[in-house]
């Protein structure tokens, strides 16, 4: 290659089970066991190392907010899967009631939950269900009082090639989804690809659901879906595969869509503002990124969107999957921001002057924001020091204008403790 003669000298090694590897492998693993079982104070790191990696951790992620209930997914071995939970309030965790556990589900600890979303008025919870590592999901309803299933099953909304997303109308009877090819629509090879959108009317049967989005969309579309709660219009993200680019629909209160964006115009995000309004990230002529204001009444058109967050030193982060990197509450913005490695959460009255942000632990990483009542805000952090934990942050009034950080009991468990360091 290039007037260079590369060889290919380990080919040999890419049968495990081979005779000579085996020897060879044991030939290696005696000449370090030669050297590191010598080193002094080996044992007693191999016991440390060994009682941390046993540990027991309870970990909470993924949480969600609906009409007073949080939810949140929990993670606790020696449990097989992680489990989704209901709790009162975040501060008590003895509140917390389970919703769906994939263990009681299927004893042999092969069923695993891909995503979950719960209705705005909290009563029911949709769920997607895969199995053996699989990821391609069937979507599952269940009552967040009793925990039973209820409702239909819409097969095949999340693959492990392209995801899957829904999000419920506003009135709680139903849901947009993404929908993959079933039996017989697709060759086999294209049965994880060309994901699609359509509306399930809970009740009915899903042969009935009916077409929205996505007949134009490429082979390797990936399709977020959010709802506006007070109007019903519905916001769907494109991405092209995994490469970045994206093209944004909305679905008006009278059930058309428009697009206002194309893949390779570098508008990366787009979120729901109180007023009728989208706030948008684009790195347009802006490569770490800025933030656009516009009326949705002008939409399609976004040449005459404001920038009401100009580029600066430090770059935005964007998201697709999972929770969002900008949040919109009534009158703020959170924005989160990438400082090389570590990250940090920004805040901003709507017309982009700088507003009091929660306090944060040095060289973190911060996610997960949650929109809760009156203004309030949730979000995860972690630090090197210390382990994923759950903070909300009340953003105060004139009277408080700095705003209060409150510590939350949805903290994971560490078998280390970095409190002198």
């Amino acid at each position: 290659y290039h007037r260079v003669d590369v060889t290919e000298d380990y080919r040999w090694l890419e049968d495990g089970n081979a005779a000579e590897v085996k020897a060879w492998g044991q030939l290696q693993t005696n000449y370090a066991r030669g050297i590191l079982d010598k080193l002094p104070g080996v044992d007693a790191v191999r016991q440390r190392v060994q009682k941390i990696l046993a540990a027991e951790t309870v970990e909470y992620y993924d949480v969600a907010y609906r009409n007073g209930r949080h939810f949140s997914m929990k993670r606790q071995p020696p449990l097989q899967q992680p489990f989704i939970v209901m709790l009162e309030s975040p501060h008590d965790t003895t509140t917390e009631r389970v919703v769906v556990d994939p263990n009681a589900i299927d004893a042999e600890g092969s069923t695993s939950i891909d995503w979950y979303k719960p209705s705005p008025d909290g009563t029911l919870v949709a769920v997607s269900l895969s199995v053996s590592g699989t990821e391609v999901g069937d979507l599952h309803v269940y009552d967040c009082t009793s925990g039973e299933r209820v409702h239909e099953i819409i097969p095949r909304v999340n693959t492990g090639t392209a995801g899957g997303d829904i999000c419920w109308s506003p009135d709680c009877n139903g849901f947009y989804y993404t929908r993959h090819p079933r039996s017989g629509e697709r060759p086999p090879e294209d049965m994880n690809f060309y994901q699609q959108v359509y509306y399930h009317r809970l009740g009915t049967s899903t042969e009935q659901d009916r077409y929205e989005l996505g007949k134009d969309s490429p082979r390797i579309a990936e399709t977020q879906l959010t709802a506006d709660l007070d109007t019903g219009r519905v916001l769907a993200t494109i991405q092209d595969g995994d490469g970045g680019e994206f093209a944004h629909y909305l679905r008006k209160v009278d059930g058309t869509w428009i697009q206002f964006s194309s893949f390779g115009d570098r508008v990366l995000q787009a979120e729901f503002g109180p007023r009728d309004d989208l706030f948008i990230i684009s790195r347009a002529g802006a490569p770490r990124g800025k933030i656009l204001h516009t009326p949705i009444a002008s939409l399609p058109e976004l040449t005459r969107a404001k920038t009401i967050i100009a580029q600066g030193d430090d770059t935005f982060v964007t998201s697709f999957w999972g929770h969002t990197s900008l949040l919109v509450t009534d009158d703020r913005l959170y924005v989160t921001y990438q400082l090389g490695g570590p990250s940090e959460l920004r805040a901003f009255d709507h017309q982009g002057a700088e507003a009091a942000r929660p306090r944060q632990l040095p060289v973190a990483n911060v996610g997960d924001l949650v929109r809760l009542a009156d203004g309030e805000i949730l979000f995860g952090t972690s630090s090197y020091l210390e382990p994923e934990t759950k903070y909300i942050f009340q953003p105060g009034d004139s009277a408080d204008a700095r705003g209060k950080t409150i510590k939350t009991a949805l903290a994971a468990t560490s078998p280390v403790d970095f409190d002198d360091v």
